[in-house]
């Protein structure tokens, strides 16, 4: 406190304390930071994908599904509501059953291309599972912004050779468009290869008696047999496999068309996807017999006679399903087990004609037919958790 012509004037003695270089490097960088990018949070999601040239099968989060190996670019807006739509840039697709209530032009169908249009038939099995995306966008955060994934996924496929096309086509697709709602997509592994029929080969290390070192693998799909030996260990270690691609069920269903057109039933025209159903609705009689029931208009056939020609056909007509079966037998003879598998097993007609051949004159074979063999190489791989 000091005077001055006799007024007190306040003085402030405290002595200004000079900013440190630390100090004002951490001011400038709160000044400067950019405010944080609002993202809505990641999804994990676990999905095991068999994309057969019949049927596009899957689990996901252990939910089972499949649906006809058909895809559509759709001309105009796509439906919401639907299952099996989404967009990819700016095209519209369908795959499955949806396809035929859509108009458009279809870009693949029922062959064995699994590998080309892999990021099609893998979009499609998350647009088919009927709560996943749809939960997906309702539970978001950031309304504005896109919806997130991360799959682990599982993949069945013969192409062990293509896998660097396998990952070019995975890495190449990272957005895709759902009922008006994008998707960022991230594949996190790189080890998703596993041969065919791998999930049934998990299965029968379970059943497989002690002190046998291989066991065997037949697998009767849409679009290919495959026969597959497999060593005993920790896991099953595929040692070789012999595919007849081309000679699965469409094979046979194409060798029963033919046989059916020699019988004279005034001019009745069978279509595969009603033959197809005719097959798995098959039952064994008292007599030993199948009963294989085709509906055409108001009339019933009775096709069974005619499918186990058919079948005899395919074996006789196709050198390399004689040479895959007779490996079948040759294992049986030296008293290895075969455990048989694919949606063609799962039709009692198929599987029943195949075992009588595969274990003609060879006593006590270990022939066995897994349980649900429509699924089970896609839901064996949770024996690998």
């Amino acid at each position: 406190m000091s005077e001055m012509n006799g007024k007190a004037i306040a003085t402030d003695t405290r002595v200004l304390e000079p900013i440190t270089a630390k100090e004002l490097e951490s001011s400038t960088a709160k000044q400067s930071r950019k405010p944080a990018t609002r993202q809505n949070k990641t999804i994990n999601i676990n999905l095991d994908l068999d994309a057969g040239s019949s049927r596009a099968k899957f689990v996901i989060d252990g939910w089972s599904g499949s649906y006809p190996s058909i895809f559509k670019e759709v001309s105009g807006d796509l439906p919401s509501g639907i299952s099996g739509c989404f967009s990819i840039g700016n095209k519209n697709y369908a795959v499955g059953r949806v396809t035929n209530s859509l108009n458009g032009e279809v870009v693949e169908a029922f062959k064995d291309n699994k590998i080309k249009f892999l990021h099609i038939w893998l979009i499609g099995a998350l647009a088919n599972h009927p709560d996943l995306l749809a939960d997906i966008v309702d539970d978001r955060k950031y309304k504005g912004k896109p919806a997130r994934l991360k799959v682990t996924l599982r993949l069945l496929s013969l192409s062990s050779s293509k896998r660097n096309d396998i990952a070019k086509i995975l890495q190449g697709t990272k957005t895709f468009s759902f009922e008006g709602t994008v998707f960022e997509m991230e594949i996190t592994n790189d080890n998703y290869l596993y041969p065919e029929g791998y999930g049934c080969a998990l299965e029968a290390m379970k059943l497989i008696p002690q002190g046998i070192p291989e066991f065997h693998v037949l697998d009767l799909g849409g679009g290919t047999l495959t026969f597959s030996s497999y060593q005993v260990g920790k896991k099953p270690k595929a040692i070789e496999q012999t595919p007849a691609s081309g000679n699965g069920m469409k094979a046979i269903i194409e060798s029963l068309s033919i046989a059916l057109a020699r019988v004279d039933r005034g001019g009745i025209q069978y279509k595969k996807e009603n033959l197809e159903s005719a097959l798995r609705n098959s039952k064994l009689l008292e007599s030993g017999k199948h009963s294989v029931k085709y509906r055409h208009g108001t009339e019933t056939l009775e096709i069974g006679d005619t499918v186990t020609h058919a079948l005899s056909e395919w074996v006789s007509e196709m050198p390399i399903v004689e040479r895959l079966l007779t490996k079948v037998s040759q294992a049986l003879l030296n008293g290895q087990p075969v455990y048989a598998t694919g949606g063609g097993m799962a039709i009692s007609i198929v599987a029943d004609w195949i075992v009588r051949y595969c274990c003609a004159d060879i006593t006590n074979p270990q022939f066995y037919i897994v349980e649900n063999p429509q699924e089970i190489n896609l839901t064996g791989l949770s024996n690998l958790a």
